[in-house]
């Protein structure tokens, strides 16, 4: 869980048990995925460890657009 202390383009939300929320800024697409792999990996390892259960749902990204 360490690579998700030392990422600045990675930030975790709670948004009320049981749910959290990760986002990560980057240049494109495929990078992001990149970086998301392993961190749900590590989460979900962590998690079944002790018995919970997990579950990823992506969300649409939500954009701003400034005129």
């Amino acid at each position: 869980m360490d690579v998700i202390k030392k990422d600045p383009t990675m930030d975790i939300t709670y948004l009320g048990a049981p749910k959290y929320r990760i986002s990560i800024t980057s240049e494109d697409f495929k990078s992001a995925e990149k970086s998301l792999k392993p961190i749900i990996e590590a989460i979900q390892t962590n998690i079944e460890k002790k018995k919970g259960s997990f579950k990823f749902t992506r969300e649409d990204s939500k954009k701003t657009r400034e005129n």
